[in-house]
């Protein structure tokens, strides 16, 4: 962890106090001395100040890097500075509890038991590690510190399991309850040490960790060969909206464009789901998907370490300057989406039902947009039905297409999720817990709200959004015209509906959602008002495409 003066001398005064707190305490404790409480009470003051004064210097210190442009693994430095802090304030407020509630028993005889003694030597080795673990470049004193949180917990069930023992035979009922209390802060001592643990851990890392998601990662490492636990880097990659933490996993001797894999963790359930789809995709489209290393369960939490494809997102691409990326990866992605509908096609129809998604996610979208939610309106004798009633009468009419056979789909064909490789001329996709048998068109319609929902309003951006929309939605209708798809424009502006509507659950710009919600309102209004004989002669309005 790199040394910042300023934070860790003040760190270092803070620990000293909290040391001598819990030395007092632990004193008073075992020689029986009740005055040697108030002394130990006295050190709180100063751990104040020192905690306040910590938190002042990273404000600026933070604030200085921001203007100097400092590379984020300094930013993560400095706030692990203040997470240890925290941490130690934390425990320092138990540490004063626990005093409190020793001078208020009547005899130290029911507290002075090995296991609290036990764990308060525990607690007092972890803070004594502290400083050095801060100071060293390994993992290795920070991974004690963690593992005596488990230590700490171990005794002071052992000795909570014997004061339930006598709760129950009716001895001392109030003194040991007392012993409870005084027992559950010592617990929280341990868990404060814990995160101590973890946030040098995140400083040496380069992003926040938790000693779990670490042993996960840890375990999962092993089947890369090269990697030791001292040479370990990661990259923090964002999070998904699942809920899912992403890293790059590199050896700390390269730069972080030489990353070697992919380390996810999140809800068992969703993981387990992308596990199985990736292997799917290797069987129906091998190259498409990446190679997974290794699946860790943990109770409801699980990990996946995946091979980390070459390439930049469609995302990025739309952002980029030039122009030609864009147009060359989305020849490279209409040529690949053919390939992959027609290899994958199966004799039976999977119905997208656009409306019944839709359906499903009003209430997360009124929960961002609650004035979305309108009842109806009247203004003389025009009336605006409400978007429920639209929804409804569309499921209705949405019956009444026919779509073509399936094919497996990505299922969140967002412009995240699909990478192109210039070099390679090569499109890989990620996130595939969603892939399954569908109408194709779901994934088109949600690739084309991906490129629309971009809340960036630079001129050159949007017109490169309308041309990528466009471009898409060429594709479309030649793919449907090859395989006599009659329904595509109407099963498209279905798709384009419910993904406009529900694309604005993740957009905080009220203009851009207002926006989005128009436009989906608008799609299903044109179809529900179409003559039964003329459906066929629908065209999606490519002026919706524009903002």
């Amino acid at each position: 962890m790199r040394i910042l003066p300023p934070l860790y001398d003040t760190l270092r005064f803070l620990l000293l106090d909290l040391q001598k707190q819990l030395q007092l305490l632990s004193d008073a404790l075992e020689n029986q001395e009740p005055g040697l409480l108030d002394k130990s009470l006295s050190r709180v003051d100063y751990i104040d100040n020192a905690h306040l004064t910590l938190l002042e210097r990273a404000g600026r210190q933070y604030g200085r890097r921001l203007n100097e442009h400092s590379d984020a693994q300094q930013r993560i430095v400095i706030q692990s500075y203040e997470h240890i802090a925290h941490s130690l304030k934390a425990l320092s407020g138990q540490l004063q509890q626990m005093a409190h509630q020793l001078k208020n028993i009547d005899s130290l005889k029911l507290i002075r038991k090995k296991h609290i003694f036990s764990a308060l030597q525990d607690l007092n080795k972890g803070l004594s590690l502290i400083t050095a673990a801060i100071e060293s470049d390994s993992l290795t004193l920070a991974i004690d510190i963690c593992r005596l949180q488990l230590r700490i917990d171990k005794a002071c069930s052992a000795q909570l399991d014997k004061y339930k023992k006598r709760l129950r035979q009716g001895e001392h009922s109030d003194a040991l309850l007392l012993a409870c209390f005084i027992l559950k802060d010592i617990d929280l001592m341990g868990d404060a040490l814990l995160r101590v643990g973890e946030g040098i851990m995140s400083a040496n890392l380069g992003q926040f960790i938790q000693i779990d998601r670490f042993r996960a990662l840890e375990e999962s490492l092993s089947v890369l060969d090269g990697i030791r636990q001292q040479d370990l880097n990661i990259h923090s990659m964002g999070e998904t909206k699942s809920g899912c933490t992403i890293s790059g996993v590199s050896a700390s001797s390269e730069s972080e464009d030489r990353i070697m894999a992919i380390f996810k963790q999140g809800k068992k359930a969703k993981l387990q789901e992308e596990k199985s789809r990736i292997e799917k995709w290797h069987q129906k489209y091998p190259g498409i998907a990446p190679e997974v290393y290794a699946y860790q369960k943990q109770g409801d939490k699980a990990a996946l370490l995946y091979e980390y494809l070459t390439g930049q997102t469609f995302n990025k691409l739309l952002l980029a300057k030039q122009s030609k990326p864009l147009q060359k990866g989305l020849k490279t992605l209409f040529r690949t989406l053919n390939n992959i509908w027609e290899q994958t096609r199966i004799d039976e129809v999977h119905p997208a039902n656009f409306m019944k998604q839709l359906q499903k996610r009003l209430p997360q979208v009124y929960e961002v947009h609650p004035d979305f939610q309108l009842k109806g309106l009247k203004i003389g004798h025009v009336k605006q039905v409400s978007l429920e009633t639209l929804v409804e009468e569309a499921q209705k009419f949405e019956k009444r297409l026919q779509a073509p056979n399936a094919v497996y789909i990505h299922g969140d064909f967002n412009t995240d999720n699909i990478l192109y490789d210039p070099l390679e001329d090569q499109i890989s996709f990620i996130d595939l817990h969603r892939s399954e048998y569908l109408d194709y068109v779901q994934d088109l319609s949600v690739l084309m709200i991906s490129f629309y929902r971009i809340a960036n309003f630079d001129p050159a951006v949007r017109k490169r959004i309308v041309q990528a929309m466009e471009a898409s939605y060429a594709f479309g209708t030649e793919y449907a015209a090859k395989i006599d798809d009659h329904d595509f424009e109407l099963r498209l502006a279905l798709g384009l509906a419910r993904s406009l509507i529900s694309s604005t659950r993740f957009v905080l710009d009220k203009e851009h959602a207002k926006s989005m919600h128009f436009k989906g309102r608008l799609l299903i209004e044109q179809l529900l008002q179409l003559p039964g004989n003329h459906l066929h002669d629908y065209k999606i309005p490519k002026e919706l495409f524009h903002d």
